[in-house]
């Protein structure tokens, strides 16, 4: 898929997340907002000589694993039903500390990982220090 038909993809994601957003869908516009997380981070992962399999692979997971907590505690939340507790926590705070909390862990060793093969390769660091450091 190429930059501009996901650039469309994500005009489009964008979109509907606004209207999800206006129209009181919280599930759906935190859903939307994932997977335009899912497909940026794919545009950026796209750049020419750069080993993309294995982190584009980590955050597609990332991605259908947070929408998969999305979904669950929605599917938990009753107000008018009994109090759900996992782990001692109510099922939202539980989510949140069981469930978003190591996922934002896992996006920044997904980054520390692939920094030097995909952020600024060591060619392009050494080309960068001598053009921007003034020596």
């Amino acid at each position: 898929m190429s930059n501009s038909a996901l650039a469309v993809l994500v005009a489009s994601v964008s979109l509907a997340g606004l209207l999800f957003g206006m129209g009181g869908q919280a599930i759906l516009l935190g859903m939307s907002a994932v997977v335009l997380i899912v497909l940026l981070s794919a545009m950026g992962l796209r750049a020419p000589d750069r080993p993309v399999r294995s982190a584009l692979a980590v955050l597609i997971a990332w991605g259908a694993v947070f929408c998969l907590l999305l979904a669950l505690g929605q599917y938990l939340h009753v107000p008018e039903g009994p109090l759900v507790l996992i782990g001692g926590f109510p099922a939202g705070t539980a989510m949140l500390v069981y469930g978003i909390t190591p996922l934002g862990i896992t996006l920044g060793l997904l980054y520390g990982f692939f920094f030097d093969g995909l952020v600024l390769p060591t060619d392009r660091q050494r080309d960068f220090l001598d053009r921007f450091t003034g020596k």
